[in-house]
């Protein structure tokens, strides 16, 4: 019983002994006991991790190298090599924030706006977001137009205080752009304050700004100031520039403007002596000598309004004909205001005139007219008026009352159309224009409808000699029956004239006149022809 329980005790020990030997074993000698496939695997395993690792590191080095090139060639100013490494920059890496805002600059560089917004959008919104782009994308936003989201990021800029300086110039160019002069040029003055080299390109806007609030006396002092304080920039060519232009649309824009001519003129028909030969009816060709004065004010008004006020004289002295000598006085008021594109303004004018030295008419009339920019060098216009005529004449000047039917007083409606071009740096012009009217007289023999077309050409032959042309057609068709004549009278009014004027001093010009008028009526009596020469000299001042 002890022998075989030792026997036992003996085979468990050689058991154990050999279990730790293959342990030892295995442990020592792998090759050798490994399949050759378990082998195959672990080495392609190894491989595999290896290149995976030195591809992503290939990849790192390119997007890096990409983005630090495209970002050397911009600051070389080398913008389209500079384009392409950026490009290639954000397709490798589109979560780059850097690279989206440098991509924005190139883009803003070669003036493609459009592109450049979407990079700096991208620029500001991904992690981590370029603060600089912000500002970059409001000027690029303001150069496409889109000022409702430029003051968006305006907005934007001023909350977080992003290049403070550069962000109130901003808002001083959108300001600007909106028409909201006074609040831009305070945008403007804040710019300076804040950044002392942003100064003469503040200036320069703040010019502007005068401008278009029609403070030209400002305006100028403010070109005149930079063209002084750094007169070999470009900006101060163009201050100067400025300057010049604004002083000679003070010139013409004085507050205070005054016009004296003296003329002597030959008129072959000044009675209007008809056609068809009539006993008792004179020769009507007559000498005369005429005076005209003008004054005129017009105040600068800030803003949009404007107001032209203007007193007219004129005088004729015949050396026969003494009946038809004229004296008129006329005053007009013309309230005006501007919008974007066009113009409206209001002319109110009162008229008295005499007669052979006795009170013959006095009128009033108010007539809104409205001048709309076409774009180019077009203007289209468009007026309607009203004109009041009461004629005070009780008798003619051989002392023949004026019967019922001959009464003139009358209510005048009228509208037109015109269209304008301006040539040779608006120095010329081409003005066509049509218009109806009728006019209601309380006699019946006056009262017609009438359908007029003009054309009216200012050529500038020199420098100081100018030609203007111009041609109408007037179509009269009465209403009633003539009480004497018995049929309804009907008139063709031609009128062509010509003005040669040369300006020998500044101010004084010398002019030449010439105008033919022919009214072809079916009345014989009033069928005329009259041919009107004049030579004188006018001064502006």
């Amino acid at each position: 019983m002890k022998a075989s329980s030792f026997s036992l005790r003996l085979a468990c020990f050689h058991y154990i002994c050999i279990f730790f030997l293959l342990i030892f074993f295995f442990l020592c000698f792998p090759p050798i006991i490994y399949s050759s496939e378990i082998s195959t695997l672990t080495k392609q395993s190894k491989n595999s991790i290896v290149a995976q690792v030195v591809n992503q590191v290939q990849t790192n080095l390119s997007q890096i190298s990409s983005l630090s090139r495209g970002i050397e060639e911009y600051k070389d100013e080398n913008f389209e090599e500079a384009l392409e490494l950026l490009v290639k920059a954000r397709k490798e890496d589109p979560a780059s924030s850097l690279a989206a805002f440098y991509l924005g600059l190139t883009y803003k560089q070669l003036m493609n706006y459009k592109e450049a917004s979407a990079n700096f959008r991208d620029a500001v919104t991904l992690k981590p977001p370029v603060k600089d782009a912000v500002v970059e994308l409001i000027e690029v936003l303001y150069n496409l137009g889109e000022l409702q989201e430029a003051k968006e990021w305006l907005d934007v800029a001023e909350r977080e205080n992003i290049k403070p300086a550069q962000t109130a110039f901003l808002k001083g160019l959108i300001l600007l752009k909106e028409n909201n002069n006074l609040e831009a040029i305070k945008a403007f003055e804040k710019s300076k304050e804040l950044d002392g080299s942003l100064t003469q390109a503040a200036d320069f806007q703040i010019g502007i700004a005068y401008v278009k609030g029609r403070k030209l006396s400002e305006a100028r002092e403010k070109f005149r100031a930079i063209a002084i304080v750094s007169p070999e920039s470009d900006l101060a060519a163009f201050a100067r520039e400025y300057e010049e232009v604004i002083t000679k649309r003070l010139a013409l824009e004085k507050e205070w403007r005054f016009n004296v001519g003296l003329a002597y003129q030959y008129d072959d028909n000044v009675i209007l002596k008809p056609e068809l030969e009539i006993a008792g009816i004179p020769e009507g060709e007559d000498w005369a000598a005429i005076a005209t004065f003008s004054a005129g004010y017009a105040p600068r008004l800030s803003g949009p309004w404007t107001l032209n006020t203007q007193y007219s004289f004129y005088a004729n002295r015949h050396r026969r004909i003494e009946t038809n000598d004229i004296m008129s006085h006329t005053l007009t008021i013309a309230p005006g205001y501007n919008f974007k594109d066009a113009s409206l303004n209001l002319f109110l004018s009162y008229n008295y005139t005499w007669v052979n030295d006795q009170r013959y008419l006095n009128s009033i009339s108010a007539s809104p007219q409205i001048n709309i920019a076409l774009g180019g060098n077009h203007i289209g216009q468009l007026s309607f008026g009203y004109d009041k005529r009461e004629f005070l004449w009780t008798e003619t000047p051989g002392g023949v009352p004026v019967s019922e039917e001959e009464d003139r007083d009358a209510d005048v409606f009228n509208a037109s159309a015109g269209w304008i071009y301006l040539f040779s740096e608006g120095k010329g012009f081409l003005n066509l224009r049509y218009e109806v009217s009728t006019e209601n007289t309380d006699g019946m023999n006056w009262s017609y409808v009438g359908n007029k077309g003009s054309a009216n050409i200012l050529i500038p032959i020199l420098v100081n000699l100018k030609m203007n042309v111009s041609g109408e057609i007037y179509l009269q068709n009465y209403r009633n029956v003539h009480t004497i004549f018995d049929i309804k009278r009907k008139d063709k009014i031609y009128t062509a004239s010509g003005v040669l004027s040369y300006e020998f001093y500044k101010g004084a010009s010398f002019l030449l006149q010439y105008a033919h008028i022919r009214d072809d009526s079916n009345i014989a009596i009033y069928d005329y022809k009259r041919n009107i020469y004049s030579a004188g000299i006018e001064y502006r001042f």
